[in-house]
């Protein structure tokens, strides 16, 4: 029975994930506007909660105000990557060039004989490609942005009945109790999850505006948005995120310095805001395991691309949260946390 039991888990794991991958135009706008609609919750949670003199905003000007913020702020970043996106695939080819002569320049310097074909090399690497393809992604989400606003609507106005379903499948008026603190907790931990992960991403991408500004490296704006964004990726977006920035400097300047400014200003922001805000003010419950982060990272990526990528670590993170408040699912918890220390108490 429990052979059985296992290799039906795996089987319906396997089907779950291949409808995923085959109804990809489907799910990943719903999947999108449920994670705009609870950046909206959460925004407009922190509005209400907000006090000044015993006066505090009602609950649906809390609401409106948190959907005009996020819905104008994901416009901006649309648009801010859409129009600088362009400008360098337009200027790639050129940085390519430059790469091209600087390492040449580099092989003359430490004397060696042979070059080698750097042209075929780059070739294979073409950012141009990359870029594109990024480009892409954000063109075809923008024009799903009609299912996208009609799917968040259902969800907003959603909110307002679950809680009565609730009360419909738990009659017991214990066992609802149970269940809606259950339900709070839950939230509670995603909420904080998501609400410091765009906090300190924010923080990252905005000190590294400035960093780059002030450098001047070009497009400093569209690097520090592809920064916030490639930090929901812990470990690997940090990586990326430093390095993007850091090898352009070396093609648009022509010397060493401001390469050498960049990549230590943005490594050590990444690591204090990484390493040790984000920790702390986290917590240790709601870290994932290194190799659960690259797992994640490879299969949402193959099941929904680019957008996959970005959405891998707070979909893995969430699903790690829910499963700890089961005794059922809690070993599936421990498993995918890095620390074994997982949200959901001591329950077993």
């Amino acid at each position: 029975m429990k052979v059985q039991k296992i290799a039906m888990t795996m089987v319906i794991v396997f089907l779950t994930f291949y409808l995923f991958y085959i109804g990809q135009s489907l799910l990943l706008p719903l999947v999108i506007a449920g994670a705009v609609a609870y950046l909206i919750s959460i925004l407009a949670h922190t509005i209400s909660s907000f006090r000044m003199r015993g006066f505090s905003v009602p609950g649906p000007v809390a609401m409106f105000l948190a959907i005009a913020v996020i819905l104008l702020s994901v416009y901006y970043l649309v648009q801010l990557i859409t129009i600088n996106i362009q400008s360098v695939i337009r200027v790639a080819p050129d940085y390519q060039q430059n790469l091209e002569k600087l390492i040449y320049q580099w092989y003359s310097l430490v004397g060696a004989e042979e070059v080698p074909n750097i042209r075929e090399i780059l070739r294979r690497v073409d950012l141009g490609a990359y870029l594109q393809s990024f480009g892409a992604t954000v063109r075809s989400l923008v024009s799903n942005t009609g299912i996208i606003i009609v799917y968040l609507i259902f969800l907003l106005l959603e909110q307002r009945t679950f809680p009565n379903k609730i009360k419909a499948i738990v009659r017991d008026p214990q066992r609802q109790a149970d269940t809606f603190e259950m339900i709070g907790k839950m939230r509670s931990d995603i909420r904080t999850y998501v609400g410091i992960k765009v906090l300190t991403s924010s923080a990252t991408g905005l000190i590294s505006y400035l960093v780059l500004k002030i450098v001047g490296v070009d497009f400093a704006s569209f690097w520090a948005v592809l920064i916030f964004l490639l930090n929901f990726i812990p470990t690997i977006g940090s990586i990326i995120a430093t390095a993007f920035p850091s090898i352009l400097t070396l093609v648009q300047f022509d010397s060493l310095g401001p390469f050498i400014v960049t990549i230590s200003v943005l490594t050590v922001v990444q690591f204090c805001i990484g390493s040790l805000v984000e920790p702390r003010l986290m917590g240790n419950r709601l870290n994932l395991s290194p190799i659960v982060i690259l797992l994640s990272l490879g299969l949402w990526g193959s099941i929904w691309g680019i957008a996959g990528m970005f959405l891998c670590v707070p979909i893995t993170v969430i699903i790690m949260i829910v499963c700890s408040y089961f005794p059922a699912s809690r070993p599936i918890a421990i498993l995918l946390s890095g620390n074994a220390e997982v949200a959901g108490g001591s329950k077993q």
